[in-house]
């Protein structure tokens, strides 16, 4: 593994991308008619997701051929081993940027889990009803976690960021959903299908959804937005494409002739909105693991012994605390 000079600390606006060998980026506000990326991370053995902490100055990728985590601080360099153990095929990565939370699908173990940005306090959040999870991004604004499951019934999934209220929104015309990117203006989910070779949007629900992109893109892996802009990643052309987010015109290749494209990102403040009150400041007052909830009082608790929230006096919920504690089955400390 090898470092280069890293452009991300400019002011501009960039495609953060995973091209399985290394991580590169591209500025997005190219004038250029061929524009170029510059790798921030050279000589990796499978990099296949990738996301960033902007407030940290910290970029997260996983590898699947080597079953670990990591994450890179984007002044100094320094790269440093997160989850090492207990991975083996972490296809989809998502950081929490308000309640600082990192969030993964292992489609081995078949299981989302979730653990502070350094890798501690790890938990298994979903692991019941989940066949090959793929993607998986949030809106911390709204405690809101989506996730993509191409296994024998594809669907794509929404929860809470805490795991709970748990429902299906999409299961019909999907096959391989890979992608998953938010619109948290318009609190809207767009995801590509490469089997179908589509580009689909919906509300947060499932409802409303919308062709976005069709037949036209080969194999579509992964998807980013910038403002009224879709940029997603192609693994038959090798390319990076654009379009506009609400018609789908505007088609143009961003980046050609790479290596073997993954995930991206588009790399600015802009795609990591700030929320007016952070549930999880201070932990939250929390013994362990605060993580954001859709719902009052907007954050839950996972703790040593399982799964408990602030209502968690009341019967219904005590109930569900009980069926809950088979969490303490993967513990990780």
């Amino acid at each position: 593994m090898f470092l280069c000079p890293s452009p991300l600390l400019t002011a501009d606006p960039d495609l953060l991308f995973a091209n399985r060998k290394d991580l590169r980026v591209v500025n997005v506000m190219f004038n250029e008619t061929s524009p170029t990326s510059d790798i921030i991370i050279g000589g990796l053995e499978d990099a296949a997701s990738v996301d960033f902490v902007w407030s940290e100055g910290t970029i997260f990728w996983t590898d699947v051929l080597l079953e670990i985590i990591r994450k890179m601080d984007v002044s100094s360099g320094v790269v440093e081993d997160v989850i090492s153990t207990g991975v083996i095929s972490p296809d989809g990565l998502a950081c929490d940027w308000v309640g600082l939370k990192l969030y993964w699908t292992d489609a081995d173990t078949d299981r989302i889990e979730v653990s502070e940005l350094n890798g501690t306090s790890r938990k298994v959040l979903v692991w019941e009803s989940i066949d090959q999870p793929r993607a998986v991004t949030l809106d911390p604004r709204q405690g809101y976690l989506f996730w993509s499951d191409w296994g024998e019934e594809p669907k794509i999934e929404r929860a809470g960021m805490d795991g709970t209220e748990r429902t299906v929104i999409i299961d019909d015309h999907i096959q391989w959903p890979n992608g998953l990117t938010v619109d948290y203006n318009a609190s809207r989910l767009f995801w590509t299908d490469a089997k179908l070779k589509y580009i689909h949007s919906c509300r947060f629900d499932g409802s409303g959804r919308t062709l976005l992109v069709d037949d036209i893109t080969p194999h579509p892996f992964a998807l980013s937005l910038y403002r009224d802009t879709i940029y997603w990643t192609d693994w038959e052309t090798n390319s990076i494409h654009a379009c506009d987010k609400y018609t789908g015109r505007l088609r143009n290749p961003v980046l050609t002739d790479l290596f073997y494209p993954m995930d991206i990102h588009v790399y600015t403040p802009e795609r990591q909105p700030i929320r007016d009150q952070n549930p999880c400041e201070g932990n939250g007052n929390c013994s362990h693991l605060c993580l954001l909830s859709p719902s009052s009082p907007f954050f839950s608790w996972l703790v040593l012994r399982g799964y408990v929230s602030l209502t968690t006096v009341e019967p219904a919920l005590m109930e569900r605390e009980k069926k809950r504690k088979v969490l303490n089955i993967f513990e990780v400390v």
